[in-house]
């Protein structure tokens, strides 16, 4: 594979000075990131519901598996919509829309009326529609306000709240346990969601917008403004001897489906699959029903999912501090290899009816290799690979593949594992076997290049190409 220099993109070495952010730029990531937190705590909840669920409605395998991915679906249906949203009204204005959306729908579900089956599930459908907003709308503002040698870690303050969103939820769910019956429990577990997206929306004040996305849209002052509350460098926002901005120049408005734009759509629809190919999502939407299936009690598991979800939450904190230094495709390797080697052991574990500390030690460490690489580098990748004409709409594409991997997984995992248990978690091994494979082969390094510079290189060997037929 060709090293960053070799493909003629800007390398992080020699040329780029990590440094602290300014506060301004700390503070608005910090915030915005919170978006995350709304994910990550509507995972676990997901995961503590699905027995509440079995309970308050008579389900086939096929139909708990669409109730339960139902807001899956949902961030599906918003993910394209999402990227236009996001270029039209603004990284900071689709966050606010997705919070309030998020917290209306969280309050409903929350209402002490046993809900038709129709209406819980287009409530989960609208919550769902929040989160696809999300994936998009914070690692795109994430990544444009990053110094670039810091822009792994700035986007990884996302998939970090993802994290802490999941720990408060399971500690939530044990919590409620212990005092509410699992009928009552999924109720609460889901209506406390509301108050990630309540506070995000509140803090939003305090967030000034992207300054390209507003100079590019003739806020001249506004951009000029923002850059300078963010605490933007002189190579991030020039400015002349008398003071006056430099403005980047206007971008027309490109459709992302044409040729030039090939490679980053495959690259960017293979990172996405295959970030739900290995299973994770699985794994954390029926960790407690997994943990149960091992002859483990309520509450044991209930406590084993507080401690896994505690050890990933240090896995990200991990993956962060390493993506910037080691780059984005070693981690994906490295992952790959220790997830399909962990699933192949569970898959072993569960046939052999091992002891409870085993599983504990194995989805621990599965999810350690998945949040130094996947967790750490996957939405980076799709942040970092679409020039800004396009951005908006390339991480919408990449958000609604992911989307549609995971709503699928998790609506059929059940219907597999009723037919053939264990076979999931061999199929996910074997495809983190081929990710490999493609990664070590055909994947970039993006580890310090300037964002959508991939785009550029391959235009310009398009050009060469075409001069020498």
């Amino acid at each position: 594979m060709p090293s960053t220099t070799e493909l003629g993109l800007p390398s992080a070495e020699g040329d780029l000075e990590v440094a602290a952010a300014p506060w301004g730029r700390t503070l608005a990531a910090a915030i915005c990131s919170l978006g995350g937190m709304v994910f990550g705590y509507d995972l676990g909840a997901l995961s503590a519901a699905t027995r509440g669920l079995t309970r308050a409605y008579t389900f086939t395998p096929a139909l708990f598996g669409l109730t339960v991915s139902a807001s899956l679906w949902g961030a599906m249906c918003a993910s394209p919509l999402a990227g236009r949203l996001a270029d039209r009204l603004g990284r900071r204005g689709l966050l606010a829309v997705c919070a309030g959306l998020y917290a209306l729908a969280a309050v409903a579900l929350a209402l002490p009326v046993h809900w038709p089956w129709s209406v819980a599930l287009a409530l989960r459908l609208l919550s769902g529609l929040a989160i696809g907003g999300f994936v998009v709308g914070c690692p795109l503002y994430l990544a444009e306000i990053a110094p670039r040698a810091l822009r792994g870690r700035f986007v990884g303050w996302f998939q970090l709240q993802i994290g802490v969103g999941a720990v408060a939820a399971f500690a939530v769910s044990a919590v409620i346990a212990s005092g509410l019956p699992e009928i009552t429990e999924w109720k609460w577990c889901f209506g406390l969601g509301a108050i990630p997206p309540t506070c995000l929306l509140l803090l939003l004040h305090w967030v000034p917008e992207e300054p390209h996305w507003l100079a590019r849209h003739g806020r001249l002052d506004e951009a000029a403004s923002s850059a300078a509350r963010l605490g933007f460098a002189k190579d991030e926002w020039p400015v002349e001897q008398n003071h006056e901005t430099r403005l980047p120049p206007a971008s027309p408005e490109q459709k992302l489906f044409q040729r030039r734009y090939l490679r980053l759509l495959l690259l960017a629809a293979s990172v996405a699959l295959f970030n739900q190919l290995c299973g994770v999502t699985v794994l954390r939407v029926y960790l407690l029903d997994l943990l149960s299936s091992t002859g483990m009690g309520r509450m044991l598991s209930h406590r084993y999912g507080v401690i896994l979800a505690l050890l990933n939450l240090a896995a990200l904190l991990l993956g962060m501090m390493i993506v910037d230094k080691i780059g984005r495709r070693p981690l994906l390797i490295a992952g790959s290899t220790g997830m399909a080697f962990c699933l192949l052991l569970l898959v072993w574990g569960l046939r052999h009816h091992t002891a409870a500390p085993f599983y504990l030690f194995i989805l621990a460490a599965y999810n350690t290799f998945f949040a130094c690489s996947q967790g750490a580098a996957a939405w980076v990748y799709l942040s970092e690979i679409f020039p800004f004409p396009v951005r908006g709409k390339g991480q919408g594409f990449g958000a609604l593949v992911h989307w549609i991997a995971n709503a699928s997984l998790i609506w059929l995992f059940p219907v597999m594992e009723h037919a053939l248990p264990q076979s999931s978690f061999l199929l996910f091994a074997s495809l983190m076997i081929l990710q490999i494979a493609i990664v070590s082969i055909w994947y970039p390094e993006t580890k310090g290049t300037r964002l959508g510079a991939i785009a550029e290189v391959a235009q310009r060997q398009a050009s060469e190409q075409s001069v020498a037929r």
